[in-house]
């Protein structure tokens, strides 16, 4: 099936997007979920990054399931990309978000970010507007203190793999120590991934 590219500009109404079943059949910068993180950076980069953000998922019951790798060179669309990759020699990619750096740091700052967002979820509402939809604003688990904030709409698949608009909002002291971004982020997931994500200690 032909690759589908998620943009965040609007341009993404292609006649044949509304029946895409699959999340592989979608890109993010070029960038495919079962792609090899291989083709993106080398094995000894792969292995610094992942050891690197091993402590963003302490919450966890198994932070080392998965591993998490930044793109940070050559993109088109987006600040970065990080990717959840498989453990193994090949390091399969099962997770894809693109993401836009924007800091949030009044309200009118979010609503803008809010603002894009729903801009985008119409298209996203036209792409998969067969799947059910879910939307929330939720602490990030990541933040102990509850303080930072996620404000996402969620399209999942038969499959539980998902689509996702996500806009994130970092408590500013532990953006600043942990050089996190705030901004809007673009997701397509495997369920493997969305059950990690919630099995927590």
């Amino acid at each position: 099936m032909k690759k589908l590219v998620l943009y965040v500009l609007l341009v993404l109404m292609w006649c044949n997007v509304g029946f895409a079943a699959d999340i592989s059949d979608f890109e993010i910068d070029g960038i495919s979920v079962g792609d090899s993180a291989l083709n993106y950076l080398d094995e000894e980069e792969i292995k610094k990054e992942i050891k690197e953000s091993i402590y963003m998922y302490d919450y966890l019951k198994e932070p080392e399931k998965f591993g998490h790798i930044a793109i940070r060179n050559g993109l088109k669309k987006y600040s970065f990309i990080t990717l959840v990759v498989s453990i193994n020699d090949e390091y399969i990619i099962e997770d894809i978000s693109g993401n836009i750096v924007s800091t949030i740091t009044s309200n009118k700052e979010l609503d803008n970010c809010l603002k894009e967002m729903q801009e985008i979820e119409k298209e996203f509402s036209q792409i998969f507007n067969k799947y059910e939809k879910f939307e929330n604003n939720t602490d990030h688990p990541i933040d102990p203190t509850g303080r930072s904030k996620v404000h996402y709409i969620e399209y999942t698949f038969e499959n539980g793999d998902s689509a996702q608009l996500q806009c994130f909002d970092f408590e500013e002291k532990l953006r600043m120590e942990n050089n996190w971004a705030d901004g809007l982020s673009v997701i397509v997931r495997k369920n493997k991934v969305s059950k990690w994500l919630q099995d927590r200690k």
